[in-house]
């Protein structure tokens, strides 16, 4: 059996060679957006992006074994959360020219990456039932859906921005147009509050007592999140909201839903531990 102290060793190459195919990435997406012409979807493909995916999930992989499951630190899950939110990324790559986008979400892997290695300690994600694994998992899903959403909403105000200021920007005119981007938005949103329906729906039905005191704020914050997105889509489907107002209500529902998943565990495992 291989012992623990390879089994770190695996994790910590792997994590490095892992941000090092990220970082490559970024360069040649950072050359290619200088450039004014448009490349076609199969020269956009950032080959170098999913190498680095491959090697983010062996160092999750490598993880879980050393320490015998899944974990749900802070660090750990922001690192399982990049990983799912770059593979969403590279999977919708294939079908829109979404490169420029995806630098700021390398960006995001490597940082979350550096962090699990370095900071993170092992907590378990204790599952009793198959009805409690089905939350956990539509929980991560759907918050790693929503987080490329934001990522997507953020992208457009600055589209938007530009042309209102009549303002060429190299790296904006390498997206698909607008009106497509925003057709994404709002698939991914409107996938990403069906998975989180089903997140509450199975969170209530198998944790014993959604406001207990380390659960409460997390309940709070989700309940703010998911009708914040549910009116967004009856807005857009009764109304046709849409430009800034779509893209201002989409981060204001993400921002609540950061707050759920990673605001206690911030307090808990960062403020108070510092004291």
């Amino acid at each position: 059996m291989t012992d623990l102290s390879t089994l770190t060793t695996m994790a910590t190459l792997a994590t490095t060679s892992a941000a090092i195919c990220y970082l490559i990435a970024i360069v040649q997406l950072l050359m290619a957006t200088r450039s004014n012409a448009r490349l076609q979807q199969t020269q956009a493909f950032p080959v170098w992006g999913l190498a680095g995916a491959v090697l983010h999930l062996l160092t999750i992989a490598i993880n879980t074994i050393e320490h015998q499951g899944l974990s749900s630190s802070l660090f750990d899950a922001l690192s399982i959360t990049a990983f799912i939110i770059m593979s969403m990324g590279l999977i919708a790559q294939t079908r829109y020219t979404l490169r420029a986008m995806l630098i700021p979400a390398f960006i995001i892997a490597i940082i979350c990456l550096i962090l699990a290695n370095s900071y993170s300690h092992h907590t378990p994600i204790l599952a009793k039932s198959s009805g409690m694994l089905t939350h956990i998992l539509s929980s991560i899903i759907a918050y790693s859906l929503l987080s490329l959403a934001t990522l997507l909403a953020l992208t457009l105000q600055l589209m938007e921005r530009g042309l209102k200021d009549h303002r060429e920007i190299n790296w904006l005119r390498q997206l698909p147009p607008l009106q497509t981007m925003e057709n994404l938005l709002f698939q991914l949103i409107t996938i990403g509050w069906l998975i989180l329906t089903a997140a509450i729906i199975s969170g209530g039905i198998f944790i014993d007592d959604l406001f207990a005191q380390h659960l409460a704020h997390k309940t709070l914050f989700t309940s703010v999140s998911w009708l914040l997105y549910g009116l967004l889509l009856i807005g857009r489907r009764n109304y046709g909201w849409r430009g800034t107002t779509a893209f201002k209500l989409a981060i204001a529902a993400f921002i609540a839903l950061l707050l759920a998943y990673f605001g206690s565990k911030f307090v808990l495992e960062i403020l108070l531990k510092s004291y």
